[in-house]
Order: structure tokens, then C-alpha cells, then sequence
């Protein structure tokens, strides 16, 4: 997930006008941040573990709440910052494959491998977390045709996201189709099983 990660900072925003945007939007983001950090100095498939995947995320979201309350002084806050940032590998397994603990398996419901599923999906997320937010913004501004800016944007980015990831799915079986492959592929099997993980979609493809 992408753009709902930034509607769940707007509607927490909406919900708590003491936390900067700022700072819930690099919450909700952190997971991302971290994984481009550990990326040069472990595996490639490893990233996502350090990132994602039980106990780490745990642990980086408690140094982020601890940082929270250091700066605060508010219990409240540094748990509602720990929250949000808790949020992304929840909401990651809606829409990808993620792993969910060291050694663990990768799970997930792999909306992301439907184009369209994933608009709506995120398009929804992005809906409600955009309301919470205008509806805390003064009624001076609620009036302004600028309070849909928010809306609008992640709409528009979520949009050109999933119009990519249509048109290198539909490359790929292009491509499949001119090799004359007649197995079916870890996509389709995956689509077909929302629950499944990659490694037995590839399993299955070598059968």
C-alpha cells in the first residue's frame, strides 16, 4: 500500500491536531525508510524482514514512540504515533506479500496483483482518511475548494500506480505468450488463491 499510508497520517491528523502532519506522515511511511536503509548491508530478501516483520517493526515502532515522548511528554501521543506506524505492515498484507516474523513465512491478500482491486481499495482508504481530516479542518476551509487537494493528489498517484502495475502485468503476458509457456505462472496462481504466498505460487508453477 502507498497512498493510504498517507490517509491514515491525515485522518490521525484529523483526529490529533497536537502531532504534525509531518510526523505522522514519516510514521506511516518509517517501515519504507528503514527498508531503503538495511537494503545495502543485508540479502535482498532479507530487506523486508528487517523492515516489516516481527520483532522488528515492534521494536522501531517502541524507539519511535519513546522519541515521541521525549519530545511530548504525552503517553497519549507516543501511542498514537506507535499506532500509526504499526499501521503499514497491517495494511501491506491487504495489498502485497509481506513477511511475518524472521524465518516466518510471507503472507498477504495480494490485492496489489489486481490493478483495478488495488484502486479501490486504496482509493477507499484514501476516501476515509480524507474525510476525518476535512471534517477537523475549520468550516472556513471546509468551503474552500482547496480541502479536496488531499483527496484529489493521493487519487491521482494511486491512480498512475496502478495504470504501471496494468501495463507491466499486461507486458509479462504478453511475453509469456510468446514464449508459448503453457505452465500457469506465480501470478495467476496467486490470484486465483489471494493467500497465497509467492514461494508456494512458485512452487506450483514448477509442477
Amino acid at each position: 500500500m502507498y497512498t493510504g499510508h498517507v490517509a491514515i497520517a491525515l485522518a490521525t491528523r484529523g483526529v490529533r491536531r497536537d502531532l504534525p502532519l509531518w510526523v505522522l506522515v514519516l510514521a506511516t511511511q518509517a517501515c519504507d525508510w528503514v527498508e531503503l536503509i538495511v537494503r545495502p548491508f543485508t540479502w535482498r530478501t532479507d530487506t523486508e524482514v528487517y523492515s516489516h516483520a516481527y520483532p522488528f517493526v515492534i521494536v522501531a515502532a517502541l524507539v519511535v514512540a519513546a522519541a515521541v515522548w521525549w519530545w511530548k511528554r504525552s503517553v497519549s501521543a507516543a501511542a498514537i504515533v506507535t499506532m500509526v506506524y504499526l499501521s503499514h505492515p497491517l495494511l501491506d498484507y491487504v495489498t502485497g506479500y509481506k513477511p511475518l516474523w524472521l524465518g516466518g513465512p510471507s503472507m498477504g491478500l495480494g490485492v496489489i496483483r489486481r490493478p483495478a482491486a488495488d484502486f479501490v481499495v486504496q482509493g477507499l482508504v484514501c476516501l476515509l482518511g480524507c474525510a476525518i481530516y476535512w471534517r477537523s479542518l475549520p468550516a472556513t476551509r471546509r468551503r474552500h475548494v482547496s480541502a479536496a487537494a488531499p483527496l484529489l493528489l493521493l487519487l491521482a498517484l494511486q491512480g498512475i500506480s496502478d495504470l504501471r502495475l496494468e501495463s507491466n502485468k499486461r507486458r509479462r503476458e504478453r511475453r509469456s505468450r510468446s514464449l508459448g509457456g503453457d505452465r500457469a505462472s506465480p501470478t495467476v496462481v496467486a490470484i486465483a488463491s489471494p493467500w497465497v504466498t509467492p514461494n508456494h505460487a512458485a512452487a506450483h508453477a514448477m509442477r
